[in-house]
């Protein structure tokens, strides 16, 4: 059966610390030349960042964000750029490298767009059940996010509309739990440094765009572009085959494997296995997404077979348009 990098990364953690101290094979001077190639095509974009060392990657991401920023072309061309080049990106990090160059991302991506990259990274990378082999208990997946968040939270003290970016980042991580535990999204609010952040996210932000995929309020928040059309932005990035990438986030601490049917408390709680899903309270009782690919998608016209909304909705695409991000 096919590996993802899930399974490897749990299986093979040991050998992952001694991988991620290899020597670099290509410089960030070098790399930044090819800053183009790499906006352009995905494949290039991973092999850049694989022969790039662990803090060159980061910065090499941020090269990269700033340079579609300054692209000429519509807002929807521009959003898939960011897409396809961060996703390309953090399929190539080095090992333990994840949750940095997943921080880069949530602070140098402009917010319109992290619309699309929250809702694509939640079902494509991040998702709590794209391996099938693994089974990821609450405490287990909590404490996962717990130190993807903290990364993040740091990285983002120095950008702008961090309180937004955090939100956006949050978003993420819910709707890749899958709804378990169904109090997540508190959980994170919770956390976030600033009090008046934690308020608007409560109050005005996550609900509409976990319950109705409706961004309006962080987008203003942050004095963003207009919210995007998640299917359009599919339709114009590049396919890239999904992977499961949890794993290396627990890789740069937590280690450890866990496989099939195998129940894993870290802090004494509880022990629900991913099966065990309840959307019945939390900021995440009803998830909703603009990504038609998701179970939680809303409805409406994106996506649908016609203008009326009719059809088969979840999962029908553009003509022309490939879902194998």
């Amino acid at each position: 059966m096919k590996k993802t990098i899930l399974a490897a990364v749990l299986a093979f953690a040991g050998l992952m610390v001694s991988a991620a101290a290899e020597p670099a094979k290509m410089s960030l001077a070098d790399a930044s030349g090819k800053i183009a190639e790499a906006i352009d095509k995905p494949d290039t974009m991973r092999d850049i960042v694989s022969k790039l060392s662990a803090e060159d990657q980061v910065s090499f991401l941020a090269k990269v964000n700033s340079a579609i920023d300054d692209l000429k072309g519509s807002p929807d061309s521009k959003i898939a750029k960011y897409l396809d080049a961060n996703m390309a990106a953090l399929k190539a990090s080095a090992p333990g490298n994840l949750s940095k160059m997943l921080a880069e991302t949530f602070a140098t991506v402009p917010p319109e767009a992290l619309v699309v990259i929250n809702e694509v990274f939640a079902s494509k990378l991040f998702n709590r059940a794209a391996d099938p082999e693994q089974v990821l208990t609450d405490d287990y997946f909590t404490n996962l996010v717990f130190k993807a968040m903290d990364v993040v939270q740091k990285r983002n003290e120095t950008a702008d509309d961090a309180g937004v970016r955090n939100a956006f980042a949050i978003l993420m991580f819910v709707r890749a739990s899958n709804g378990s535990p169904s109090d997540l999204a508190d959980v994170l609010v919770d956390r976030l440094p600033d009090a008046t952040t934690r308020e608007l996210a409560k109050s005005e932000w996550l609900g509409p765009a976990l319950n109705e995929g409706n961004y309006e309020p962080l987008l203003a928040a942050a004095d963003a572009g207009a919210q995007p059309e998640i299917a359009v932005i599919i339709r114009l990035a590049k396919p890239q085959l999904p992977l499961a990438m949890l794993s290396d986030i627990a890789s740069g601490g937590m280690g450890g494997s866990i496989y099939s049917g195998q129940v894993l408390s870290i802090s004494g709680g509880s022990s629900t296995q991913l099966s065990d899903l309840d959307n019945t309270s939390g900021l995440n009782r009803v998830p909703r997404s603009s990504y038609t690919e998701d179970k939680w998608y809303g409805g409406g016209t994106r996506g649908r077979d016609d203008e009326s909304g009719k059809g088969s909705g979840e999962g029908t695409l553009y003509p022309g348009q490939d879902n194998q991000l």
